[in-house]
């Protein structure tokens, strides 16, 4: 009798080990994927919702750079507060962005500061009059 419970207990411990071992296996197979964010700074010089696209023009780069945006893109002014696409034009932002499979992702538009007024020159129309005398 003592050696079926030593068999028992020996089969059991066994179980237990390669039961230990699958786990450990699967804990193994997770994997980790690490995203990177990047920001970009600039000035919206056009917002295009037709296209859900973002065009920024920076010093750092004499090309504007064209974004493109989500449903889950949220555009927050300096504080944090929610605002919509249509008030950033003409504002510097940073554009936090991520590239998942080749794809860039914009995930958050933050206006850094109030858009700037662009002075809308009025259009002067001339006319030429010509006279001929005899």
């Amino acid at each position: 009798m003592n050696m079926n419970r030593i068999a028992s207990t020996v089969s059991f411990g066994l179980a237990l080990g390669l039961l230990t071992g699958v786990c450990a296996g699967n804990a193994a197979a997770e994997t980790v994927t690490t995203r990177k964010t990047t920001t970009y700074s600039g000035m919206v010089s056009e917002v295009n919702p037709s296209s859900s696209t973002i065009i920024l023009t920076s010093e750092a780069s004499s090309t504007p750079v064209t974004y493109t945006y989500s449903k889950e893109t949220t555009f927050v002014d300096s504080k944090g507060n929610v605002v919509s696409y249509e008030t950033i034009k003409n504002s510097p932002v940073t554009v936090e962005y991520t590239t998942d499979g080749g794809a860039t992702v914009v995930r958050k538009v933050t206006q850094t500061a109030p858009a700037v007024q662009v002075p809308v020159v009025p259009t002067v129309k001339t006319t030429t009059r010509t006279e001929t005398t005899r």
